[in-house]
């Protein structure tokens, strides 16, 4: 029988990328889910195959009181995935950044403590965090040294998340995420690509000079992640890496991507690289495998996926557009 069968359930973020998959394989385990979303950058289809099975709430935790909620629910474990996850986003506007991920998060934890101190609650944070880091694979114990308000944002997040732990006795735990793909993110560097490929089979326009490496994990890998720390880690506070150990340079990436969609562009570079953004990141993931977890979709499996997701996506705006005609 599944843990989580009857068990009530809040999702913060929950409409968006990652939060819907989540909430996707919640509802399939039986549990009682709550959606939690401001709407900012959510969007309601991304729930459309659950949507009459769990319940929906709009709220801003910049500013919204989310305690009767937690009381009224009986929620047992929350999963925080809302927030800004755009490093560009956080460069532009590092206010709407920090309210969005380090007040929302301090705001969160004053609810629980003051109104269900014994919840669980799985803060979802980023690689970003490390900055450049200091070696390669980065384990959870080396410097954060973030060098975008994003990775700063987050990392005031994951400080709040253990001092509540440690302070008021709340039962918290982070997991850091590094460069997650997959169905319904419709940015970031492996949709961009497929994008561009999709509109111009001929050339390539690719950020940077190829040469950058990420450790890519598709968006099934993380949902089981987390799902696995939350019945299995101490939540003292402690932190988890989640990685696919599938690390590979931009250029590589983007060859996969026009095997798979059957092309073979000229690749053009831009030379430069965005503010903000390391040039490796590869993760260390030896502390999440000793709760016995193991990544399930590789890379390649991971692009196709994601590659019939992006065909379907086109198929059915083509298909909206030409009722609308």
């Amino acid at each position: 029988m599944s843990a989580y069968r009857d068990r009530p359930v809040l999702v913060t973020g929950g409409a968006g990328f990652i939060g819907s998959h989540l909430v996707e394989e919640l509802v399939r385990l039986g549990a009682r889910v709550t959606v939690v979303d401001s709407w900012a950058t959510g969007h309601r289809d991304n729930l459309a195959g659950v949507i009459d099975r769990v319940d929906v709430c709009t709220l801003d935790l910049r500013h919204d009181d989310i305690r009767p909620l937690l009381t009224e629910r009986g929620v047992e474990v929350i999963f925080h995935l809302a927030g800004n996850a755009f490093v560009p986003t956080s460069v532009e506007n590092p206010r709407w950044d920090f309210e969005t991920n380090a007040l929302s998060t301090f705001n969160l934890l004053e609810a629980v403590r003051e109104a269900s101190p014994r919840v669980r609650l799985v803060y979802s944070s980023t690689a970003a965090v490390y900055g450049e880091g200091v070696r390669m694979p980065i384990r959870e114990d080396d410097p954060a040294v973030p060098i975008a308000p994003y990775g700063i944002s987050k990392l005031a997040g994951e400080r709040y998340t253990a001092a509540y732990a440690k302070l008021h006795g709340l039962h918290t735990v982070v997991v850091r995420l590094f460069s997650v793909y997959g169905p319904r993110q419709r940015k970031q560097v492996v949709y961009d690509l497929i994008r561009k490929v999709h509109e111009n089979a001929n050339e390539l326009f690719i950020h940077g000079d190829g040469s950058q490496v990420r450790d890519f994990n598709h968006v099934s890998n993380v949902v089981a992640a987390m799902l696995f720390v939350s019945e299995r880690a101490r939540f003292e506070g402690e932190v988890y890496n989640v990685a696919g150990e599938d690390a590979v340079s931009i250029a590589e990436l983007a060859r996969i991507i026009c095997e798979r969609m059957g092309a073979a562009p000229r690749f053009v570079y831009s030379g430069d690289v965005r503010p903000g953004e390391a040039q490796r990141w590869t993760a260390d993931i030896s502390r999440l495998k000793a709760l016995d977890y193991r990544p399930r979709l590789g890379l390649a499996d991971g692009v196709a996926d994601t590659v019939s997701w992006f065909r379907r996506e086109i198929e059915g705006a083509g298909s909206k557009d030409a009722a609308a005609g």
